[in-house]
């Protein structure tokens, strides 16, 4: 039985290097966490949409990893992001959305709602408010993107109720801030964990990993040779939440989330397969 259900993006990533070289990859943070929570050792679901144009051989790599029945393919083209940096240290991220739009109408086979944790990755907040709405009474995880920081700010009180209806949230040090107002990344938990998320879980790069659900824990992050930091957030939030489905110690799911970054850290793109 999937223990742990993720809904979220399946992309194709392609990479323009300053010399012009082109690498293309798959990503997509749905994808990025269902990765990483099943090496840490989860039964894990992934819902989500992608297009015709999606390369079959990365499916078939996938499934042998994650139950991909939840996987929805429409005509048309997956959500595609290109990540191009330039010699001066700047990175463009155009994103062609395809048929990837209403990720919370997107269907959950039906044996999946008896999952332990309903992971909702980055989509639109009105589209994560669905989502939470149709998962009433079970166990949400939420995650952050900076694409909808904008909203964020303009959307406090959708951003609160969709807070308010999770078990568990994953912003990094800067959403935080944003998300509440508070310069001090303590009172930003603190904030957090008063609209109702039950663990507030805020990774702060190489500065490790704050916890608070009622008092604080700090941990120190990994050494790792960084290769691309794509997708670390993801590979910590997938092993942490495999460490809750398994009955882990909050301590002792952060410790294999920070083993999870670190792999990804430690490779090219965001999956962890």
């Amino acid at each position: 039985m999937v223990e742990l259900v993720v809904i979220g993006h399946l992309s194709i990533d392609t990479i323009i290097l300053p010399n012009g070289r082109k690498i293309e990859i798959p990503g997509g943070a749905g994808a990025n966490v269902a990765t990483s929570a099943s090496l840490a050792g989860a039964k894990v679901g992934l819902v989500t949409k992608i297009g015709t144009d999606f390369p079959r051989e990365w499916l078939e790599k996938l499934s042998k990893h994650v139950d991909v029945r939840g996987v929805q393919i429409l005509p048309g083209k997956t959500l595609h992001v290109w990540m191009i940096y330039r010699e001066d240290g700047s990175v463009e991220a155009p994103v062609e959305v395809g048929v990837a739009e209403r990720m919370g109408e997107v269907s959950i086979p039906q044996d999946y709602l008896m999952a332990k944790i309903f992971h909702i990755a980055p989509t639109p907040l009105k589209e994560q408010l669905k989502l939470v709405n149709r998962l009433s009474e079970r166990k949400i995880s939420l995650d952050f993107s900076p694409t909808y920081y904008e909203d964020y700010r303009k959307e406090k009180e959708l951003v609160k109720e969709i807070i308010s209806k999770s078990y568990v949230i994953f912003p990094n040090e800067v959403e935080a801030k944003i998300l509440t107002g508070h310069k001090e990344v303590k009172k930003a938990a603190e904030e957090l964990h008063s609209w109702g998320a039950e663990i507030i879980v805020i990774t702060r790069g190489d500065k490790g990993v704050l916890v608070y659900d009622g008092e604080f824990q700090e941990f120190p992050a990994l050494p790792a040779k960084v290769v691309d930091p794509t997708g670390a957030g993801d590979a910590f939030a997938g092993g942490f939440l495999a460490g809750l489905v398994k009955g882990k110690r909050i301590e002792e799911s952060v410790n294999i989330g920070l083993k999870m970054a670190k792999k990804v850290l430690e490779r090219l793109g965001g999956w962890s397969i």
